[in-house]
């Protein structure tokens, strides 16, 4: 009996291995095909990492890098670069741990070890880096993915590729912006052509009439038969405005005018070294008209840079001695319809001319005649007939008729083929 009941249990056994032995195959060949299923996917997602090529891009300012791979990572993953300064025994981290707070980390985010995470996305090519112009970098490339399905678990990933060490260059010319150098090129040539004309023929240089220049002797011959002062306000801005330096060089013409007819001329400034350059220009004049001796220093006054003192003071004085010819040539802001009211109530003659075109309505409104905008520019080659003046004002209808014609050319080509010319003229 012990027989009997013991004699089968060997076989049993034998059984009992054999199925072990079988289900441990399955589970071994299973576990190993899993293995190369995520080998395989590990490999197909660091794809984009077989080249890691980084290059210093053309018509660079020597601030970037082009960091570039081979294609986009496969979906839910994602690329990582890196960056750390190439300095002798760097050593790239063998795999990426990121943080997630609802997203991947934003670069730059520091990695640890000196290395910054300076890239994470889904681009198929690559990305530009801003670099210091003096450094020398190396980047290595990982393809990372989130290890679970919560909100903050971490884009892990190992390592794929570290780059060649490189640095920014910086390009000696931009390329891109070839047409900037023909318009330089083109104004220049315009100008030295006109500039060597004017000096022969400056009379035939042909400039439209402007009726509130020619109005200036007019207004200021009023003045001399009412026996009042001839006010002038060089505007609000400082000596290196554009428009100062017009209103300026229109002030000369008329302290000559003012001298020749023997009547009091005051100029408002609001900076000292406007009042300045003002006094030596009215000194001129009176020089030029032979009146040196009528010269009055003290009626070239420099009162604040306070814009509202400012008017408030010149108000006072266009109240006070009532001049028969008022003036504005310059920058003008809030006070110009402050000014303009204040001379319209005293019946004064008044010309002003300015390039902000929020405050032209209030002028025309107020004063009797206007110059609008580049009339006022106009205005010192218009009287003087200074050859360089003439110049500079016929170079520049120059590129205003190139600018009008290559409007209406892209305007035909963007109509008819779909093409812009401003993307390739003046490409970004």
């Amino acid at each position: 009996m012990r027989r009997s009941t013991t004699g089968p249990a060997p076989r049993r056994t034998a059984m009992t291995v054999a199925v072990a032995t079988t289900l441990a195959a399955t589970l071994a060949l299973g576990g190993l095909a899993a293995g190369v299923a995520r080998a395989s996917s590990i490999a197909t997602s660091a794809t984009p990492f077989a080249t890691l090529e980084v290059t210093a891009p053309p018509n660079d300012s020597g601030q970037h890098l082009s960091v570039a791979w081979s294609t986009a990572p496969l979906d839910g993953h994602l690329c990582a670069v890196i960056r750390h300064d190439a300095v002798p025994g760097v050593v790239a981290p063998r795999a990426l741990d990121l943080p997630a707070a609802g997203g991947p980390p934003k670069p730059p985010f520091d990695v640890g070890d000196g290395w910054t995470l300076v890239y994470i996305g889904d681009a198929d090519s690559g990305f530009d880096d801003e670099v210091a112009a003096d450094g020398r970098y190396v980047y290595a490339g990982a393809v990372v993915a989130k290890t679970a399905d919560a909100v903050d678990a971490p884009y892990q990933g190992e390592v794929a590729i570290v780059s060649q060490p490189a640095a920014p260059r910086a390009a000696w010319f931009n390329t891109d912006r070839w047409f900037y150098l023909l318009l330089i090129v083109v104004t220049a040539g315009a100008f030295l052509l006109y500039l060597g004309y004017a000096k022969r023929n400056a009379k035939d240089i042909f400039i439209r009439r402007m009726p509130g220049v020619d109005a200036i002797e007019d207004a200021i011959g009023r003045s001399t038969e009412m026996g009042r002062p001839v006010l002038y306000v060089t505007g609000v801005e400082e000596i290196q405005d554009i428009q100062t330096i017009a209103g300026l060089l229109i002030l000369g013409h008329v302290s000559e005018l003012t001298a020749t007819y023997d009547t009091e001329l005051k100029v408002a400034n609001t900076y000292p070294m406007t009042m300045v350059v003002a006094e030596e220009i009215v000194r001129q004049g009176y020089a030029n008209a032979g009146r040196l001796d009528a010269h009055k220093p003290e009626n070239v006054m420099f009162i604040t840079s306070e814009q509202f003192a400012f008017a408030a003071a010149v108000n006072g004085m266009i109240l006070r001695d009532r001049p028969a010819t008022n003036i504005y040539f310059g920058r003008f802001f809030a006070e110009s319809l402050l000014l303009s009211e204040t001379g319209f109530l005293t019946g004064a003659v008044q010309i002003a001319g300015t390039a902000e075109f929020t405050q032209l309505p209030f002028f025309i409104a107020a004063c009797d005649y206007t110059l609008l905008g580049e009339e006022l520019y106009a205005t010192g080659a218009y009287l003087s007939r200074e050859p360089t003046l003439l110049a500079q004002l016929k170079a520049g209808d120059v590129i205003k008729l190139a600018i009008m014609a290559l409007i209406v050319v892209g305007m035909i080509l963007a109509t008819v083929w779909g093409w812009h010319l401003g993307t390739w003229l003046m490409p970004q």
